[in-house]
């Protein structure tokens, strides 16, 4: 019976995949008279292996010390590996130490992780298309210019695009600061200035914005049930992404302060947003409703799925507004939301929108969470029909016609952040 061999680039991709689960060694061991690699972790703990289809020993061997060799060198994928290493180190470094408020610090394990996937999926294979062998030959300027032209090949969403090479250059940066002769000089980056604009401006997918009256409409919608119209409320209201929701724990609202605590935010970070009294009144209704999961670490609602919850967005938005877009979802609420707010000049919406620049807004409402008395206000005002805000203005805005108006009273409330 033939056997079959491993080429040498099945070879490098596996042994690419064992150094991304941490591989530190390679043997050459035989099995049935055939020849394996097998890795392992610094522990000794095995990895994985792959068939050489080989009997020759000596050539077996030879395989496994090349392999082995590069994990001392200035490979890619072992100075990748080096690099989220730091990354770790730092986080929990921030996480015993003074500085466990900064954003590395609440960052999750996901989000390392999420730099290691953007590393390993479209770097590695890049280098190796490239027969890139030392990471620095990244500093090249004909090879960052090989790598936008690579990613503009295999991405086809321009956003995703430019996160995969900001991450590239970031990690580039600093490998390049632990180096005694820096690379990334004036005349590197001249090399390669406009590299955002070279994947293009303009989105796929327009951003739309919701008219009040839309909004009005969301509120006071006829819901076939409570976990529908908390999809739609909770993310226009309080800012909440859908990921962020499904994760929302009844031990996670404070009503006291008025607010929520978002303990899964985006990118493994924690925050906080507002909690108006009208969308309490709801969960308490809900939760008086029920027999069981009403445990402070019970989910609010559970049985969610994101491609059936997806179609209920698309569905319940072109009902109420008569359009129909791929944006019609959380995020369209949660936009809506925000703009509304920033209209009148309550300086939140960087906040309610849980982004991690928050530039119009206080140090105390920013790192403690407590100033949203008067953005709760705001919400309970226009939810009871107290006064009837302009329509929504901006880009993709579903009434392009309406203009501005300013003639809204809110004397009954401070609109003036701290």
């Amino acid at each position: 019976m033939r056997k079959a061999y491993s080429s040498t680039e099945q070879i490098h991709n596996w042994w690419n995949l064992m150094q991304s689960r941490q591989a530190t060694s390679v043997y050459a061991v035989k099995d049935r008279g055939i020849y394996r690699l097998r890795a392992f972790t610094e522990n000794k703990k095995k990895c994985g292996e792959i068939s050489l289809g080989l009997k020759d020993k000596r050539f077996a061997q030879r395989i496994a010390i090349s392999l082995a060799v590069s994990i001392d060198e200035n490979t890619p994928v072992a100075v990748i590996n080096k690099y989220i290493d730091h990354l770790e180190m730092h986080r929990n470094a921030c996480q015993s130490g003074k500085h466990i408020l900064s954003s590395l610090a609440q960052s999750a394990k996901h989000n390392i992780q999420t730099i290691k996937s953007r590393l390993y999926a479209h770097l590695l294979p890049f280098c190796q298309k490239k027969h890139i062998t030392d990471i620095l030959d990244m500093f090249r300027r004909e090879v960052i210019r090989a790598y936008l032209d690579y990613l503009k090949e295999t991405q086809a969403i321009s956003d995703t695009a430019r996160s995969i090479m900001a991450t590239t250059l970031t990690f580039l940066r600093w490998f390049d600061g632990k180096q005694e002769v820096c690379r990334m000089d004036t005349k590197f980056y001249t090399e390669i200035r406009g590299w955002r604009g070279y994947f293009g401006n303009s989105r796929k997918r327009p951003k739309l914005f919701l008219t009040s009256e839309h909004i009005q409409t969301i509120l006071h919608y006829d819901y076939t049930d409570d976990r529908i119209k908390a999809m739609f409320l909770i993310p226009l209201v309080c800012g909440v992404r859908y990921n962020e929701l499904i994760n929302l724990k009844w031990r996670d609202l404070n009503q006291d302060k008025g607010n929520m605590n978002v303990m899964v935010a985006k990118g493994g970070t924690h925050r906080t947003s507002q909690l108006p009294c009208f969308i309490q009144d709801f969960l308490k209704e809900v939760r008086n409703s029920r027999h069981s999961g009403t445990l402070p670490g019970d989910y609010l609602f559970t049985g969610y799925d994101r491609s059936r919850d997806l179609t209920i967005y698309k569905t319940i938005l072109k009902e109420i507004t008569g359009e129909s877009s791929s944006d019609m979802a959380s995020n369209c609420l949660r936009r809506s939301g925000c703009n509304i707010i920033e209209k009148y000049k309550h300086g939140l919406g960087d906040l309610q929108l849980g982004h991690s620049t928050c530039t119009r807004v206080t140090y105390r409402s920013y790192i403690d969470g407590n100033d949203y008395q008067e953005v709760n206000d705001f919400w309970d005002a226009f939810y009871n029909g107290k006064f009837s805000p302009a329509p929504i203005m901006g880009k993709g805005s579903l009434d392009p016609e309406a203009k501005p108006s300013n003639l809204i009273d809110f004397s009954h409330i401070n609109t003036e952040v701290g």
